[in-house]
């Protein structure tokens, strides 16, 4: 939030995200280790636009991100 401000962001979400989108994923590989490693940040995983959501996982994830990317993959199911 103080970054949107500092920016002279505004609206009622900024600064307030809880879900990131990125084109690749190769780009949300990159975002989502930097969030991990460099900020300690609480992360899931998955592929959206399949017929099924598919739960990305690395083996080098934490139970608890395992356990956010399998309830973002069941939350985001049809």
């Amino acid at each position: 939030m103080e970054a949107a401000k500092h920016k002279g962001i505004s609206g009622e979400v900024a600064g307030q995200a809880d879900i990131l989108l990125v084109p690749t994923i190769e780009t949300g590989n990159i975002l989502y280790k930097s969030l991990v490693y460099f900020a300690n940040a609480k992360v899931g995983a998955v592929i959206a636009g399949a017929k099924a959501p598919i739960v990305l996982t690395s083996r080098a994830d934490s139970a608890e991100s395992k356990l956010y990317s399998m309830a973002l993959a069941i939350c985001s199911a049809k």
